[in-house]
C-alpha cells in the first residue's frame, strides 16, 4: 500500500489545527504587512456646520393681501402723518382715490365690518373718492366737498396738533395722579400770568384745617366713641369643645371637624384663674385637637 496522490499530482501539505487560511509556498513572495495609504475618497474628515459655508434660505414674505395697503405721499418735504381711511358701505372690491396720489386707485383690505387702507399724509386737507365695484361712491359719514364741476368728494383735514395730543395722551400713566393731563387746563398757571397771589399764611391755615397738624396738642373729646373688636365671622363659632358629643360615640373621641376651623387657636373665658387654650391640627385623614392650660 502507497502513499495517497491527489488528482492533481501535487504532494498533500500538512494544516494546522485551527488554521483557515492556506499556507503561502516557498515560491511565492512575502507578505508584506505594512500600512497602505487609504485610497482617496476612502475616510475622509467631515467638516463641521461652523467650518461649512453658511446657508441662506428663502424666506417668503407675508402676503400683502393679509395686511393693509399703506400708501405714502411723495413730493412732500414736510412730516408725515399716518391716516386710516374706512368704507363702511360694504361691496367686493373698492378702491381708494385722492388727490394725494394723483386719483390712482389704492386697493383697500376688508375687515370684519369694512374696508380699511393706511395713507402717511402731510398736513392739510385732501379730497378723496371710493370705488365700490366699479361704481364711485362717496362715504355720507365723513366730511364733503362739491367742486365747481358738480362734483362730490370726502375731504380729509390732517393737523399735526391732534396727533401732538394723541401722543401725549399714550405717553401718559393713567396711574399717575401727579401727572398733569395735557387736555385740562392749568389754573395755577392762570393765575400766575394774571398776577394773583394768594397769602401764605392763609395757605398754612386752612393746610393746618384740612389735614390737622399743629403744634398744640388737640383736647380729648369724650364723645369720640371707640371702635369695636370685628365680629368673628359666623363659620368659627361652630367649636367641636362646644359641642356635645354624641352617645353612641366614645367620650374620648370629638366629632369631625370642619375645615374651616382647622389650624386656629380658640381660648375659653377665664374662670377660677384658669386659661384654656384649644387648637385643632390636620394629620392625612386624622385630626388631633389639642388643649392647653395655663394657671394665672
Amino acid at each position: 500500500m502507497g502513499n495517497h496522490h491527489s488528482s492533481h499530482g501535487g504532494e498533500r501539505r500538512p494544516r494546522e489545527y485551527g488554521q483557515t487560511h492556506a499556507t503561502p509556498r516557498l515560491d511565492e513572495p512575502p507578505i508584506s504587512i505594512d500600512s497602505k495609504p487609504a485610497r482617496e475618497g476612502r475616510l475622509k474628515s467631515q467638516a463641521s456646520e461652523d467650518e461649512g459655508e453658511p446657508v441662506f434660505k428663502d424666506l417668503k414674505s407675508p402676503d400683502p393681501k393679509d395686511q393693509p395697503p399703506r400708501f405714502r405721499a411723495m413730493g412732500h418735504n414736510k412730516k408725515m402723518l399716518p391716516c386710516v381711511i374706512k368704507w363702511p358701505g360694504g361691496g367686493q372690491n373698492v378702491s381708494l382715490s385722492g388727490a394725494f396720489n394723483n386719483w390712482q386707485k389704492l386697493p383697500m383690505v376688508k375687515s370684519e365690518k369694512d374696508f380699511v387702507a393706511i395713507v402717511d399724509l402731510p398736513e392739510g386737507k385732501f379730497e378723496y373718492k371710493f370705488e365700490v365695484d366699479g361704481e364711485w361712491k362717496t362715504n355720507p359719514n365723513e366730511e364733503k366737498v362739491v367742486s365747481s364741476d358738480g362734483i362730490e368728494n370726502n375731504v380729509i383735514s390732517i393737523n399735526n396738533a391732534d396727533f401732538e395730543e394723541l401722543e401725549n395722551s399714550l405717553l401718559k400713566d393713567p396711574n399717575d395722579l401727579n401727572q398733569p393731563d395735557p387736555f385740562e387746563f392749568n389754573t395755577n398757571q392762570q393765575a400766575k400770568q394774571e398776577g394773583e397771589l394768594v397769602n401764605s399764611a392763609t395757605l398754612m391755615h386752612s393746610y393746618d384745617d384740612n389735614d390737622g397738624y399743629a403744634q398744640t396738642v388737640p383736647e380729648y373729646k369724650p364723645t369720640d366713641k371707640v371702635k369695636d373688636p370685628p365680629v368673628l365671622p359666623p363659620h368659627l363659632l361652630q367649636v367641636i369643645l362646644n359641642k356635645d358629643t354624641p352617645v353612641s360615640c366614645e367620650p374620648t373621641l370629638l366629632p369631625e371637624p370642619n375645615h374651616v376651623i382647622v389650624n386656629h387657636m380658640y381660648a375659653l373665658s377665664i374662670r377660677d384663674g384658669m386659661m384654656v387654650l384649644s387648637t385643632t391640627h390636620r394629620y392625612k385623614k386624622k385630626s388631633v385637637t389639642t388643649l392647653i392650660y395655663r394657671p394665672l
